[in-house]
């Protein structure tokens, strides 16, 4: 399973407060920001926390201030819009700093001279990698270099995060997605909610903050301390990946294949076999989830697709002819870059429905022998199998990386031979030349 990815994120903020400028003056919004085992977010191809830290990249954060009331989507982003956050060691920074709300009902009321008020103004907070530029008004991403066409040429049309709410809108802050249909052009969305054990801390009022794990941060009361807001950064696709393998002469992968055969794959293809379809290439991710963990997708239209590995569309090139073909070692079915393992980054399925693909392998099984006309025989196979891909209970979900393992039987020509007895018919006379009788 993918774990989420991590990072260490902090505003400039001072850190020699006094308690008085902590109760009654400008304290600075910071953050804390947990992100294991990251993959590329914004950018293509797997990513560490490391490439997430470089120059340029980073992620967006959205955030509401209500005024003495709980966050409410109507008001939208109102404090911060797609706020840039990025890494200079040893922190992450963004910019304008932002303050929080000095009013918090009866501020330290019980401390004599203390400035008090009658409202309690909240934060809400919600975060998403990889950070891209969208034009503010409207939410408009330019194109990335991804493709959508599932079956043609790699450098078609725009994939990955393709818009943001507008900073007008009056809805939950959203990101739409297009999936690309091209390993190397994947793009691995993020959004980031309460951390492992939940965010608690104590605010200047005195109140308990407390969000669970895995749900937004709203409605958060200055801390009366230099407390970091933390976020876990969950993934909101499913991962896809395959492998592939071989077994010879019994059930499970291994066996013993022959020196002189080699297995060739020609291509892989991945298809939505639900009925009505179950997948869709498209969506959008409200960053406002109400389950914790996972991820309040809306899905568009729900369409046939193919995922293709051949020759020239991203098929490892070690189980092609011309190399060491499918052994009875397990290799990746996606051509890796350098030494990077590559996945398909699909949108999950609405509900508890799994995914149900249809598979289709096209190999040879090429053999050599001097004694044939070409040297060699060779035996071409399209095999393929429907997979249902999930579990019952939160079906072909976000946040999982599901591979699929192609194992490939083989089972040895075997000859036998025995030689059959005699059916004895008895003697025929033949007399040359027939004595007297």
């Amino acid at each position: 399973m993918a774990a989420a990815s991590a990072l260490m994120l902090t505003a400039c903020t001072n850190e020699d407060a006094t308690n008085e400028s902590v109760v009654s003056g400008a304290q600075a919004v910071s953050f804390d920001t947990y992100v294991p085992n990251a993959t590329r977010a914004g950018d293509t191809g797997p990513q560490t926390t490391a490439t997430l830290q470089a120059s340029g990249k980073g992620f967006g954060v959205f955030a509401q201030v209500s005024n003495d009331g709980d966050y409410a989507a109507a008001t939208g982003s109102n404090f911060m819009y797609n706020q840039h956050v990025t890494y200079t060691s040893p922190s992450w920074i963004y910019s304008p700093i932002k303050y929080w709300p000095n009013e918090t009902t009866a501020d330290m009321l019980s401390v004599t001279g203390h400035a008090s008020s009658t409202a309690t103004d909240k934060l809400s907070f919600f975060a998403y990698a990889p950070y891209v530029t969208a034009t503010p008004g409207t939410g408009a991403v330019a194109a990335s270099n991804a493709d959508t066409n599932n079956e043609a040429t790699p450098d078609d049309i725009e994939a990955g995060i393709t818009a943001l709410s507008a900073n007008d809108a009056t809805t939950d802050p959203t990101v739409s997605y297009t999936m690309a249909y091209t390993p190397t052009k994947s793009v691995d969305l993020l959004w980031g909610v309460a951390p492992s054990g939940g965010l608690s801390y104590t605010a200047v009022n005195n109140g308990a903050i407390s969000i669970a794990q895995g749900l937004p941060l709203k409605d958060l009361v200055k801390p009366s301390t230099n407390q970091k807001i933390k976020f876990l950064f969950k993934h909101a696709l499913a991962r896809l990946g395959l492998t592939v393998v071989a077994a010879v002469d019994q059930i499970a992968p291994g066996g013993t294949l022959d020196g002189n055969t080699k297995i060739y794959v020609n291509s892989v293809t991945i298809e939505d076999a639900a009925s009505p379809k179950a997948l869709a290439p498209t969506g959008t991710l409200n960053l406002n989830n109400a389950s914790a963990g996972i991820a309040n997708w809306t899905l568009g239209t729900k369409e046939k697709f193919k995922l293709v590995l051949n020759s020239t569309r991203n098929l490892n090139p070690t189980i092609q002819r011309g190399s060491t073909g499918v052994t009875t070692a397990e290799q990746d079915v996606i051509a890796p870059v350098l030494t990077d393992k590559q996945y398909f980054m699909i949108i999950p399925t609405e509900g508890n429905a799994k995914a149900k693909f249809k598979v289709t392998i096209d190999y040879d099984v090429e053999t050599t022998d001097a004694n044939l006309a070409d040297g060699k025989s060779t035996v071409n196979n399209v095999i393929w199998k429907e997979i249902e891909v999930g579990d019952d209970t939160n079906g072909f979900t976000n946040n999982k990386a599901y591979t699929l393992k192609l194992i490939l039987g083989l089972t040895s020509v075997k000859l036998a031979a025995e030689v059959a007895e005699w059916e004895v018919e008895g003697d025929i006379d033949v007399d040359l030349p027939r004595n007297q009788e």
